[in-house]
């Protein structure tokens, strides 16, 4: 079982006060005098003065963390989310503002280690944690002591109404609060785990109490200094503080004995205390020269190696603290994440000058293509064949969109309509009068920027698929904007089977991959997919049958100039 290091702070807060015990007993003993002279029961109210200061300073703390519990409830962001959850179940709505609120208020508040919210639906599953930064705690440890204070925490939570309570588990004080809606029907549940040094730290650091506890409840009492009963010649004070939703009852063991050890080595005081001073002095420099000196030092290290070029560096020495030792773990992990993204940068270059020199290679059968369309073009016109001429400039423009000669993925409506033209003249030469294609495209509507070739893919599947297997039928194109969207409409009259729209709805899924599709089959998925990757997943395609017979192919996109 890995040794768990102690907190830098906890290390400090240790070393400190060991090195200033010695002069408070010796400043506690010089005041003895004072006591046997006379002046006992005036030092002793003064004491209780102290006592009840000290108590009074942590009930108003106590107070201040009641009113940041109150905080969420008068939230209005969270109930807007809240109504609507209750609503249409927006769970992810109402968790992310949830969250952010509960980060907000008490991530950086040094009153709480950590907070716990959970919902009344189900608060094993719908739990939202927020932990202090400054407490040292990681979140898989806050979570792992939620899980084993949980149940007592909720079983409190059922006993409260709309007030607060308190309970200690194993040293760990919760705040917990029911959190309702306008109609007092419980939201969930909030847990706040209270930083007691905080709250209690100076009644615990009081030097003349052998013991000292708080109690916050009958479910939350806490021993901050020591746990036996007073020491002979003592006194116990106690002392209650009624707060607006609890009742804090403080209780002290005074130790005349450590309080006043007489005058005699009244003389010893001076050279003592500047012992003692001396030695915090040593002390200190050695804890911060091995705790955060050298620990430094390896992190400024292990940064030189990575500058000269040793990605992937590892620093592998011992820091002695949880925050260096945190942030050691955080170097090392970094350093290799630096060492794999640099490998995989290097893989994606090489892939990168593949496909280049593949794409050069691959530019030459395209050429080549067209310049033999041309060949036979010109053939073609000295032969006074107009229609093939006409057929084969058709397909010419056809060819030179897909080929993309000028690189841009965007172009105008109105340059996309010259390809689908072109391809509309090529299949009317196929239907003749049996094919009707009516065209709506407002002229505003030509400045707008669509992705290359989405319009004569989806019109060629309405052809193929819906004139095609009749030998007739009608096209219609038409356009419009809609709320910041183009919306562009391809309706024929050639109907949907069953089986049709099975596999259209395979091809236009968003985990649809074409990978292992045959090219025939793809078109429309290669559009659908562009649309998503250009303009997010609310655009797109949809093929939708209509009234009778009629098949609508909708494309969605964002609307640009």
């Amino acid at each position: 079982m890995k040794k768990r290091t102690p907190s830098l702070r906890q290390q400090m807060s240790l070393i400190i006060l060991l090195c200033w015990l010695l002069p408070m007993v010796i400043a506690a003993t010089a005041t003895g005098w004072y006591l046997l002279s006379g002046a006992g029961r005036q030092k002793e109210r003064a004491v209780e003065e102290q006592f009840q200061l000290n108590l009074q300073l942590g009930t108003d703390r106590v107070n201040s963390a009641v009113e940041a519990s109150r905080l969420p409830s008068y939230d209005p962001d969270l109930r807007e989310a809240w109504t609507q959850y209750r609503r249409d179940g927006s769970y992810p709505l109402l968790y992310r503002r949830l969250s952010t609120l509960l980060g907000r208020l008490y991530q950086s508040d040094s009153r709480f280690l950590y907070g716990v919210f959970c919902f009344a639906e189900d608060p094993e599953e719908m739990a939202i944690t927020v932990v202090n930064g400054s407490s040292g705690l990681l979140y898989s440890q806050a979570r792992e002591l939620w899980r084993l204070d949980a149940e007592s925490i909720r079983a409190l939570a059922a006993e409260l109404d709309t007030t607060v309570g308190f309970r200690e588990q194993e040293g760990r004080v919760y705040l917990v609060r029911n959190l309702m809606d306008s109609g007092y029907a419980p939201i969930g549940t909030l847990a706040l785990a209270l930083n007691t040094d905080y709250f209690f730290g100076d009644l615990a650091l009081l030097p003349w109490a052998s013991a000292v506890s708080v109690s916050l409840g009958p479910e939350a009492a806490l021993t901050l200094k020591g746990d036996g009963p007073p020491s002979p010649g003592g006194k116990t004070l106690e002392h209650t503080i009624r707060g607006r939703d609890y009742t804090l009852r403080g209780t002290a063991s005074l130790d005349y004995a450590a309080l006043f050890t007489g005058a005699g080595s009244y003389r010893w005081l001076l050279p003592a205390m500047g012992l003692s001073l001396l030695l915090l002095l040593l002390f200190t420099f050695r804890f911060f020269r091995r705790r955060i000196s050298q620990p430094i030092r390896e992190l400024m290290d292990g940064a030189a190696h990575i500058r000269q070029g040793e990605l992937g560096y590892q620093i592998e020495a011992g820091t002695g603290s949880r925050e260096f030792q945190y942030l050691v773990d955080s170097f090392n992990q970094m350093s290799g994440q630096l060492r794999r993204q640099f490998n995989r940068l290097y893989q994606e270059e090489l892939a990168r000058r593949d496909a280049q020199i593949k794409a050069l290679q691959a530019h030459i059968n395209p050429h080549f293509l067209n310049n033999t369309l041309e060949t036979i073009n010109w053939q073609a016109r000295l032969c006074g064949d107009v229609k093939a001429s006409r057929m084969i400039e058709a397909l010419s423009t056809v060819l030179d969109a897909a080929l993309d000669r000028k690189g841009s993925p965007q172009v105008r409506l109105a340059e996309e309509m010259t390809y689908v033209n072109a391809y509309l003249y090529i299949v009317t030469q196929r239907f003749g009068k049996r094919l009707t294609v009516e065209t709506d495209l407002p002229e505003e509507l030509m400045d707008c920027l669509v992705p290359r070739l989405i319009l004569q893919p989806v019109i060629e599947n309405a052809v193929e698929h819906g004139v095609g297997p009749k030998g007739r039928g009608r096209v219609a194109l038409r356009g419009f904007r809609r709320e910041g969207f183009l919306v562009l409409e391809i309706e024929n009259d050639g109907g949907l089977r069953p089986e049709d729209e099975a596999h259209i709805a395979r091809l236009l899924s968003p985990d649809y991959d074409m990978q292992n599709e045959p090219a025939g089959n793809i078109g429309i998925a290669n559009v659908n997919l562009r649309l998503r990757i250009l303009y997010g997943p609310e655009c797109g395609l949809t093929i939708t049958r209509g009234a009778g017979s009629l098949v609508t192919a909708r494309l969605l996109v964002a609307a640009r100039r």
